[in-house]
């Protein structure tokens, strides 16, 4: 998954004139992670960074990547990118990077402004079959997988370390019970294995027998 923001706002400033102006990039920055800003014809530029879910570090390039002898206007894919330091508002310190809600400036550098979000790995997770609700733990291992089920997911593909269910592979939608009903379940992997019985809470917590 990409590094996302609540808000990535870019204030561009020409000393001569006090002339600015803002440019909202957030749309941009969470679709593709990444964002870069040409800086050409403004001294300034001060980016507001609402809440990351990750790192975004900072780098810059002077690189269009321009065919040699091209007139304009021509492919503009800049590269070669180096990291950059900008100014921390609230601390005046230079930084490389920031991981939380932040006012950076950036003042002398290359054409071009990178913020670059990390990439981060989605939980590992497992698929499960579950059956319908039983009203005690018997039924549930008595009747088993036989009466309908559903495929739900878990963090683990050891079920007696099955702490939660969720009913997608991202691990972001909890499945809920009545804390006294009874269920049975098994890997999805294993249509042989082992069926094993638990109880899901009001809040989502699975208690495997």
């Amino acid at each position: 998954m990409a590094t996302s923001v609540d808000k990535l706002l870019i204030r561009l400033t020409k000393f001569s004139g006090k002339i600015s102006k803002v440019i909202d990039a957030t749309s941009d920055f969470n679709k593709y992670g990444t964002y870069y800003q040409d800086l050409s014809g403004w001294d300034v530029a001060v980016a507001q960074i609402v809440n990351p879910s990750a790192t975004i570090t900072f780098n810059t390039t002077n690189d269009d990547s321009y065919t040699t002898g091209q007139l304009l206007p021509a492919p503009q894919v800049p590269s070669n990118w180096y990291a950059v330091k900008g100014v921390d508002l609230a601390t005046k310190g230079d930084v490389l990077n920031v991981s939380a809600s932040a006012n950076v400036e950036f003042t002398t550098i290359g054409q071009y402004l990178q913020f670059n979000g990390a990439v981060t790995n989605p939980a590992s997770s497992f698929a499960y079959v579950l059956s319908n609700s039983y009203s005690n733990i018997t039924e549930a291992t008595t009747v088993g997988l036989s009466q309908g089920t559903k495929v739900v997911y878990a963090a683990t593909a050891t079920p007696a370390s099955v702490v939660a269910f969720f009913g997608d592979s991202d691990l972001t939608q909890p499945v809920y019970g009545d804390g006294t009903s009874w269920y049975s379940f098994r890997l999805l992997s294993t249509p042989a294995g082992t069926i094993n019985a638990c109880n899901i809470s009001a809040n989502g917590v699975v208690l495997v027998d």
